[in-house]
């Protein structure tokens, strides 16, 4: 089976390339869509959906993910391996998430032969990221797609960063299609925000409020809930928090422990 998630969209024949490249190469192998409205060049958003998405997918799976602003340049094509599932893209941080599994391999994909005939500089995802995944899916071994590397981008963008003992700074993945805005600070590490007071300053709004699920939350007050992505939402009921606040993906955010 292959996954795709790209920053494509569907109104142009991207998509659809990629499916015609997979099918030519392995007829028999599953295309899975996860998305293709990933909002253009947003790779820490790309990453995130990614890492919310593969677990769901059988061992054995291929995760082609492009969101590629520096096609053509230096950056090099990637095949991860990661906990039974491949991942196939740029080298430009998308895959910061899955780097952070236990033992990752990753591979440089430096192997011309496994992708399409003279590639162009602007479309790797037809030329070299969706043969590669088809190659793989007919049973070529990693290793012949590509030599081992140490040194694979890693984004801390994801990560909050701790400005004192009781302050961090993070910042919003994602902004779901209901407005809640799905930040960096993991639910795991940052549990005490069910118990202990806190400030969670999302633009100019002071979020003060815990609640266990969107209904918990008072009318017209933002709240932070714990969300099924594993972190932290700041979010407001029946209503578009990210609309509210005026945060987008890669707005940052402050908290503080009392």
């Amino acid at each position: 089976m292959i996954t795709l998630l790209t920053d494509f969209g569907t109104a142009d024949h991207f998509v659809g390339v990629l499916k015609g490249v997979i099918a030519t190469i392995s007829p028999n192998t599953p295309v899975v869509d996860i998305t293709h409205e990933v909002p253009p060049y947003a790779i820490q958003q790309a990453a995130f959906l990614l890492d919310q998405s593969w677990r769901e997918f059988p061992k054995g799976t291929i995760h082609v993910a492009i969101v590629d602003p520096g096609v053509g340049s230096e950056r090099r094509p990637l095949l991860i391996e990661a906990e039974g599932h491949y991942f196939i893209g740029p080298d430009n941080g998308l895959f910061s998430l899955i780097l952070a599994t236990d033992k990752p391999k990753t591979r440089h994909l430096n192997q011309p032969k496994f992708w399409l005939p003279n590639p162009s500089t602007t479309f790797h995802g037809r030329d070299i990221f969706a043969p590669s995944a088809a190659h793989l899916s007919s049973g070529i071994k990693p290793a012949k797609l590509g030599q081992l590397i140490a040194d694979p981008m890693r984004s801390p963008a994801l990560t909050p960063t701790r400005l004192s003992r009781r302050s961090y700074v993070g910042t919003v993945l994602h902004t779901d299609r209901f407005g809640n805005l799905i930040t960096n600070f993991p639910i795991t590490q940052f549990d005490t925000l069910r118990n202990r007071p806190f400030t969670l300053m999302a633009g100019l709004n002071q979020v003060e409020l815990y609640a266990t699920t969107y209904a918990n939350c008072p009318p017209g007050e933002l709240c932070v809930i714990p969300g099924s992505s594993g972190f932290w939402e700041v979010s407001i009921a029946s209503d578009s928090a990210a609309r509210q606040t005026g945060l987008i993906p890669g707005s940052p955010l402050e908290l503080t422990l009392s």
